[in-house]
């Protein structure tokens, strides 16, 4: 598809897909896009959980190897795929159409400004309860995009929190999609641990 053509599509209500790795899509991505990382093993597994069966969904993937790949996949996922951005973001870029960015900060930071932040840990309450942050809110990624609006956190920054950083990724870019100020933190539960910052056992 044209830029032109999935600019149509995202005024009719379609979703961009986007499947290249994290650096890329915070730093720029078509507006409304939502980050599921291409993987060949689990893209349509993970898709699947995330996304509704039927959502009409256009495909930004790049390089160009992993288009067909991304697309395959995401159609075992349920999803209408009506086609991908032919030439990428340097095609939609020349064009001159807008672009969205994704904050991101590290845990280091996170950790520094806390009190700005309202943490969403987006685990599975499992992985909540083996050990969280303190005061943080629990919303599995897969409940995220039809969470309703009265448990979506809002009001302050939003720190969207996962093991490490693929669920976040997702959530956060689902989110901003609502309006959510919302910040990845790379990393997750992994290195937040591995610098030795506290956490709280239990179901909060």
């Amino acid at each position: 598809m044209t830029p032109a053509e999935i600019a149509s599509a995202l005024e009719e209500g379609a979703v961009a897909v986007d499947t290249r790795p994290l650096q890329p899509f915070a730093a720029g991505h078509l507006p409304g896009a939502v980050h599921v990382e291409f993987n060949l093993a689990d893209l349509a597994e993970r898709a699947a959980l995330l996304l509704p069966r039927g959502l009409a969904a256009v495909v930004h993937a790049e390089p160009a190897r992993t288009v067909e790949a991304s697309v395959g996949l995401l159609e075992d996922a349920g999803l209408r795929v009506l086609g991908h951005l032919a030439g990428g973001l340097a095609a939609w870029s020349a064009e001159g159409r807008p672009q969205e960015a994704l904050p991101c900060i590290d845990v280091a930071e996170l950790h520094a400004r806390r009190e700005r932040f309202l943490v969403l840990d987006v685990r599975e309450r499992y992985e909540f309860v083996h050990g969280h942050l303190a005061g943080a809110r629990l919303l599995p990624s897969g409940e995220v995009w039809a969470a309703p609006d009265d448990a979506v956190p809002r009001g302050q920054p939003v720190a969207v929190f996962c093991s490490g950083y693929g669920r976040a990724a997702f959530a956060a870019s689902a989110l901003a999609r609502r309006g959510v100020d919302a910040v990845l933190v790379r990393g997750g539960m992994y290195e937040w641990q591995g610098h030795g910052y506290p956490v709280v056992v239990g179901d909060g």
